[in-house]
């Protein structure tokens, strides 16, 4: 695994270039900036070979705002469609109001060209990630 962006206390994703998958864990959602930044890299990691996100949001606190949402569907999608991601696996929150989000984000994303799924934990999630 190599860490391709990294902010403390906020969110910290890595590539597996080997299984091409990156896992990005979250444990604040309310960084704005960060998530951007974030998300651009994580489509570089998309440009370079990267088929399928794991998406750990289960400590996260927050929720991203409605601007950075919208955002999601008009830009950080697309670009993973046409990239050529195969599959997002989101790792389900244990607080509610994060876990009201995640589903949101988990719906918009499903009608695009890639499939979005959510496990349990990261361990469910790496495992069907390998069966993808």
């Amino acid at each position: 695994m190599t860490t391709f962006y990294e902010k403390e206390g906020v969110v910290k994703a890595s590539a597996n270039v080997a299984s091409g998958t990156m896992t990005v864990q979250w444990d604040s959602l309310l960084d704005d900036k960060a998530i951007e930044e974030c998300c651009e890299a994580q489509i570089e990691q998309v440009k370079k070979g990267i088929k399928v996100l794991l998406l750990d949001v289960a400590t996260a606190n927050g929720v991203p705002s409605q601007k950075r949402q919208d955002w999601f569907e008009s830009y950080l999608f697309p670009n993973f469609s046409s990239l050529g991601l195969k599959a997002s696996i989101t790792i389900l929150p244990k607080s509610a109001l994060t876990k009201l989000a995640s589903k949101k984000w988990v719906k918009n994303a499903g009608t695009f060209k890639f499939d979005s799924f959510e496990a349990g934990s990261l361990s469910d999630a790496q495992e069907l990630a390998r069966q993808l």
